[in-house]
């Protein structure tokens, strides 16, 4: 009994330390929040429309003669009842800039304003998918919950997010918790209608969640008796977008009417507006491979930022293995197919989601993969261990130094750390400014969530492990500093090999680690020529890069037969 209640309070340290971390910055001022608060003032006085706040966004439909918030509206109707007791308490702030016209207005519209909203519409839900993500875990690996947790909130692109005001982080824990409560083999058709109903509302809350929840019905109808299940949650999904539905009908007059009819880019009435095309969907074409490989390995890739995700991957293979098939189909086929899909947005800025610190439309694939790194931590937690540091690293970095860039250098976030040029945070509306002083109490949660995730988890380190924590960290040095600048040089001389050489890469990489991890360092040992792409003009030769890249991989695949052959003729390998 001592150790659960210990654990439990380890767990409410670290997860609790993650929250406040959470809400220390103040929410940036952009068009998505703008969009966000807009929306939420304009439903909480009763119109479905945000013409009064036109002029403090980009982000926004024109239908008729009205505007509307590009979003949509599960985030804005959950933040309604915060609002006006906000507002009743006299604790709104106004804009100062509310009479001038985009984007002075924008500018205006004050940074508490958007982070008191957040703190209810987004650290709130951040908090329970942390939680759930904890006691989801405990039931695969008993007594990984909180490290897995921990990963989640603080070694992935949920660490700034939770931070600004966008729908990401709460669209994905709804989609979770739908996993959440199908990942039971006994669960009754009432609990998958409720696991319909949480995946409608991530629909409802974010429409791109419309493609996980399509998989999640699937994984439903998985098991006996299929169509059964299959209708359960269809219906619990039925009531899961009555929202949006409801919402769509009292704003357009028709629950089908969805708000991507047409986006001004310039609000008011000379705004440009862009149609939706003729599939349908905004900004949405044929899939691009170059694009899905840049929303991994670009400057800001999620394998070059966030290299934890990859033992996610490497996770769900083991659970193919324990024979959670099933599970491991679903977030294979989560990470294939939500990649396949953004890469049709309209080039890798519009694929990325802006101007932001990663691939944000990848934020639902998260907290399954973070819940399928749990066996691959039990067997590597030094390797996972030392990415999910790295990964925490980038992440804080990101956070404190404004995530919201303003061009494609990520570089920009040490320049401002170097500067002592912070985000501003909740002491910066005390007059401090926003240097060392006022950021200091958000790196300091985040090392106490990073020490009781270490306490909680108090796994043995094996030597093999050990050396192949030192040989990924390695890897994500050389990925990190090769595969962007091939992938550049790619972009500037409009050709192929620098994606090639960049995907020869991470494949010889990854392939050296998992024979290192078996005690194969000899197989391994043709990876070594890959520092070359340490060298900072190697990178830049994409021709050479691709043949090193391609003569690796042919080495190491001819290694296991060479050696075989030494060892017939008798000498030692």
């Amino acid at each position: 009994m001592l150790r659960v209640t210990r654990g439990r309070i380890v767990a409410v340290v670290a997860l609790g330390a993650l929250a406040l971390a959470y809400a220390v910055p103040l929410a940036s001022v952009g068009c998505p929040q703008t969009s966000h608060y807009a929306a939420t003032r304009a439903i909480a006085a009763g119109h479905p429309d945000i013409d009064r706040y036109a002029k403090e966004t980009c982000d926004l439909v024109r239908v008729g003669r009205h505007f509307y918030a590009a979003k949509a509206p599960g985030m804005d109707l959950w933040a309604v009842p915060w609002y006006l007791l906000l507002h009743a308490a006299g604790a709104v702030p106004k804009n100062p800039n509310a009479a001038l016209a985009y984007p002075a207005a924008m500018v205006g519209v004050p940074m508490r304003a958007i982070w008191q909203i957040g703190l209810w519409a987004v650290v709130l839900p951040a908090l329970g998918l942390l939680i759930l993500m904890r006691r989801t875990v405990e039931r695969l690996e008993p007594g990984l919950g909180t490290a897995a947790a921990v990963v989640l909130g603080m070694s992935t692109l949920m660490l700034p997010f939770s931070t600004l005001l966008f729908a990401h982080v709460p669209a994905a824990g709804l989609a979770f918790l739908s996993f959440a409560l199908l990942f039971d083999r006994d669960a009754g058709r009432l609990r998958v209608a409720a696991a319909g109903a949480a995946a409608g509302l991530a629909v409802s809350t974010d429409l791109p969640l419309a493609v996980p929840a399509m998989l999640l019905g699937l994984y439903a109808a998985a098991r006996s008796p299929h169509l059964q299940r299959l209708v359960a949650f269809g219906a619990g999904g039925l009531v899961g977008l009555v929202p949006l539905l409801a919402f769509d009908w009292w704003a357009f007059g028709s629950p089908l009417h969805l708000p991507y009819s047409g986006v001004a880019l310039n609000p008011g009435a000379s705004g440009v507006e862009q149609s939706a095309g003729a599939h349908g969907f905004f900004t949405l074409q044929l899939p691009d491979l170059r694009v899905a490989v840049e929303l991994l390995l670009s400057q800001r890739g999620l394998l070059v930022l966030t290299p934890v995700v990859a033992a996610g991957a490497a996770g769900a293979v083991l659970l193919w293995r324990r024979g959670l098939r099933a599970e491991a189909v679903l977030i294979a086929a989560l990470c294939i197919v939500e990649i396949t899909w953004i890469s049709g947005h309209n080039g890798k800025d519009m694929a990325l989601g802006g101007w932001v610190p990663g691939p944000r439309f990848l934020i639902p694939l998260l907290p399954f993969l973070c819940f399928s790194l749990a066996p691959a931590l039990r067997r590597a937690p030094a390797t996972v261990g030392a990415l999910a540091v790295v990964s925490a690293g980038a992440m804080a970095v990101a956070t404190s130094a404004e995530p919201l860039l303003s061009n494609d250098d990520t570089h920009h976030w040490i320049a401002r750390i170097a500067d002592g040029n912070f985000t501003a945070t909740v002491l910066s509306l005390a007059g401090i400014g926003h240097g060392w002083l006022a950021i200091l109490p958000f790196y300091a949660l985040l090392l106490v969530a990073l020490a009781a995730a270490v306490v909680a988890t108090p796994l043995p380190i094996r030597r093999c492990d050990a050396v192949t924590a030192v040989a990924a960290l390695i890897g994500w040095i050389v990925v990190e500093h090769g595969a962007p600048a091939l992938l550049q040089v790619d972009r500037l001389v409009h050709e192929s090999f620098g994606l090639l050489a960049a995907l020869a890469l991470v494949a010889a990489l990854s392939w050296a680690i998992v024979r290192l991890f078996g005690g194969r360092a000899a197989a391994a040992a043709p990876a070594v020529l890959l520092l070359a792409f340490g060298a900072r003009r190697f990178d830049e030769h994409t021709k050479w890069a691709l043949l090193l890249g391609l003569l690796v991989l042919g080495a190491m695949a001819l290694q296991p037969v060479l050696a075989d052959r030494v060892r017939r003729r008798g000498i030692p390998a």
